[in-house]
């Protein structure tokens, strides 16, 4: 077999020899490709004197193929078609794909996105579906090496370069389980609030994801010269729901995953005595998906559906 160094071929003479074997004229094909026929037949002589066969032959009443061109027609088709999917812009269809995405978030996110997020995406997609990546020190060079699609993560700084589309604000609420001694004597509580006095009289749980004693509200307490006891410390949000329930533990966690645990867990929500700061909540994603389509639409349908809880959102805030 000889090397051929396809360098020298010139992809849009192909595509004149495509046309030229179709139509067997060199009249048509400068017609179909909006050529002029001189330009078909400088076309035509470069694609003889590169293939080293006259490729078509005048006849009676036109032009026709010789052997080789007639070898060349399948093979040829074939590729340019190849070329043009290489080439064409790439389309995603959230009906008909069965692409899984992963995406790495705590169980807070998982909490206070997932639920909504899921009603959205297996009507548009039920075909696709979402792998959640435990958030980990990992994640983001996961994310640089195209394991992840996106991180839903909070304001926090992170290294590198990412782009980032922000989802919510957030603030802090209070649970406590409904039949806690602190509410036996309050009734309704109208102002659903607790006093500062009652909140450091009582054990808390603590949810720490990366570890740690202390936590934001302990920095707010330490500002008014207060401390609380603290009887258990936890990585899970959701855990923390069950806990309250079951104890005299009050646990004061994000607004938006208080409110779901409240909702299935029987329990009630109060707002904090102190100011504590809130934070944002936000996507980050590699620039290698900034412009996938799939990456894209799921992105999207994040936003929308926290654009609708946002609107929705009615919890108490601190």
């Amino acid at each position: 077999m000889r090397d051929v160094d396809i360098r020298r071929i010139d992809l849009n003479l192909l595509v004149v020899l495509r046309v030229l074997l179709d139509t067997g004229s060199v009249t048509r094909t400068a017609e179909r490709l909006h050529m002029s026929q001189p330009a078909v037949s400088r076309a035509l002589a470069k694609l003889r004197l590169q293939l080293g066969d006259k490729l078509l032959v005048r006849v009676a009443g036109g032009m026709a193929p010789t052997l080789r061109a007639q070898a060349l027609a399948a093979p040829l088709a074939a590729l340019l078609h190849q070329l043009e999917e290489c080439v064409a812009p790439a389309v995603f269809d959230p009906a008909t794909t069965r692409r899984v995405f992963r995406v790495a978030t705590t169980d807070y996110g998982a909490v206070a996105v997932l639920p909504s997020l899921m009603q959205a995406f297996t009507q548009q997609a039920p075909l696709a579906g979402i792998e959640v990546i435990p958030f980990s020190d990992a994640v983001f060079e996961q994310l640089n090496a195209g394991q992840v699609d996106f991180v839903l993560y909070s304001d926090d700084p992170v290294a590198g370069t990412l782009r980032t589309r922000p989802l919510f604000r957030e603030s802090y609420s209070c649970l406590l389980r409904t039949d806690h001694p602190l509410l036996a004597n309050q009734g309704a509580r109208a102002d659903d609030a607790l006093s500062l006095q009652e909140f450091i009289a009582w054990p808390h749980a603590l949810v720490s994801i990366f570890g740690g004693r202390t936590g934001e509200v302990d920095d707010a307490l330490a500002a008014c010269h207060q401390k609380r006891h603290i009887a258990l410390w936890l990585p899970y949000f959701a855990t923390a729901g069950l806990v309250s329930a079951a104890s005299d533990l009050i646990v004061t966690l994000p607004t938006r995953v208080a409110t779901a645990l409240a909702d299935t867990n029987g329990l009630r929500l109060l707002k904090p005595p102190l100011e504590l700061p809130g934070f944002g909540y936000r996507m980050l994603w590699h620039e290698r998906s900034h412009e996938d389509p799939g990456c894209v639409w799921l992105r999207d349908v994040v936003a929308a559906t926290a654009n609708h809880q946002n609107a929705a959102h009615t919890g108490p805030s601190a």
